[in-house]
């Protein structure tokens, strides 16, 4: 009868019961989990990193965008406008005692 095997494992002269399978698997889990929400940490960190790029450089984008659009300049104040309908606005109310330029005399507003 003492063939058997022992229930418990002997090292250095303490004795420890072995893990149970579902406390290995528990223990394994566990890691894979640790590892796992690393990995989350960092592609987060890497896509925030993206999304400021990419809005960092849309915005420059608009702004030249915008730019382009000012066609018109008043050459009284030297403020741009985007077409000849807000210049002749601008350039009526803003300077009604100087002459009209003569790109806006057939502009209707």
């Amino acid at each position: 009868m003492w063939p058997l095997k022992p229930f418990f494992k002997v090292s250095s002269g303490i004795h420890k019961k072995r893990p149970t399978k579902e406390r290995r698997e528990s223990q394994i889990s566990k890691l894979n989990a640790m590892a796992r929400g690393q990995q989350k940490l960092q592609s987060q960190q890497k896509n925030l990193k993206k999304a400021a790029d990419k809005k960092k450089g849309q915005a420059a984008d608009q702004k030249t965008a915008a730019m382009a659009a000012l066609v018109h300049t008043c050459p009284v104040c030297r403020t741009q406008m985007p077409d000849p309908k807000t210049f002749k606005q601008h350039f009526e109310s803003k300077h009604p005692k100087s002459p009209m330029p003569p790109e806006l005399v057939d502009v209707q507003a």
